[in-house]
């Protein structure tokens, strides 16, 4: 089974290193590849990164704070998850925490290198996609008790080269980034709970529900989401011509201003003017007509 191992700056190359080293100790199937150690000298690396990549069936990202905006990461994000299922690519982090994670990698599922449950749930979904060369999860579990030790001791070193080799970059996440991170999830979601309900509906012969009432609740779920990223809770949202209407209040002390940009990024999303209303119905902020 091919696993293509993206890297990109010194700590991620080591941890791809570590993982090349150690995967088929674990799960003996596996034919991990890494870029730096399998291209011969002289042959041409994206070109053999393409091959591999158009071979593979499960890919993992090496990601930490200072490469998760690379070019190079982010390229090979995006091929991968056109050439496989899109649960089988999973950023592998270290260095930093789930919720530093950025768009667009922030959309697949992500684990923290140095969390031995999180290890050995990645271990437990390669096995799955194995097909029929997965071996028992008895038998998984036993290798993996066996060998996490050494794995982690090389984490471990990854996590400690020296600051002077490595690119400081602080991660902030702003506003937008979250409100369209937000849009995304709830774009899944919908198209998920529609796939689900599809097949129940076809199963019991029952009528669908309209496409459209099902945005309508994505659409409520993301406003909802958006607002409550801010410390405003949504009272209600309607419809009302081509604009939304949102009834929002504070809470708490974390509340925070509604700026004109955040509501611009919320029409431009719903493709539609949004106003939003205060206590006692007070228009508190408008987005331009699109």
């Amino acid at each position: 089974m091919k696993v293509f191992l993206s890297w990109s700056g010194e700590r991620s190359k080591q941890t791809a290193e570590a993982l090349r080293s150690w995967l088929p100790d674990v799960l003996q199937y596996i034919d991990p590849w890494h870029s730096s150690l399998d291209i011969s000298a002289g042959r041409r690396g994206v070109r053999d990164i393409t091959d591999e990549l158009s071979e593979t069936n499960f890919g993992i990202i090496c990601v930490t704070p200072e490469n998760q905006d690379s070019n190079w990461i982010n390229f090979e994000a995006g091929s991968l998850a056109k050439q496989v299922e899109e649960s089988y690519v999973v950023p592998f982090l270290v260095g930093m925490k789930i919720a530093d994670l950025r768009s667009p990698l922030s959309q697949f599922q992500a684990i923290s290198g140095d969390s031995k449950g999180d290890v050995q749930k990645l271990l437990f979904d390669i096995n799955d996609a194995a097909g029929d060369l997965a071996i028992s999860r008895e038998r998984l579990e036993r290798s993996f008790r066996r060998s996490w030790p050494e794995f982690e001791n090389s984490i471990m070193t990854a996590n400690v080269i020296p600051s002077g080799n490595l690119q400081s970059v602080a991660v902030e996440r702003s506003e937008a980034d979250m409100t369209e991170e937000i849009l995304l999830i709830s774009r899944q979601l919908d198209q998920r709970v529609t796939q689900i309900e599809r097949y129940v509906l076809r199963e019991e012969g029952a009528p669908r529900r309209p496409s459209r009432e099902i945005r309508r609740i994505s659409e409520e779920k993301f406003i909802a989401s958006a607002f409550a990223k801010i410390g405003w809770v949504v009272v209600r949202s309607s419809w009302e011509g081509e604009s939304v209407v949102v009834a929002a209040q504070g809470s708490g002390e974390s509340v925070q201003a509604i700026s004109h940009d955040f509501v611009e990024r919320l029409a431009k999303s719903l493709g539609r003017e949004v106003v939003v209303r205060g206590e006692e119905g007070v228009v508190i902020a408008r987005s331009n007509r699109p």
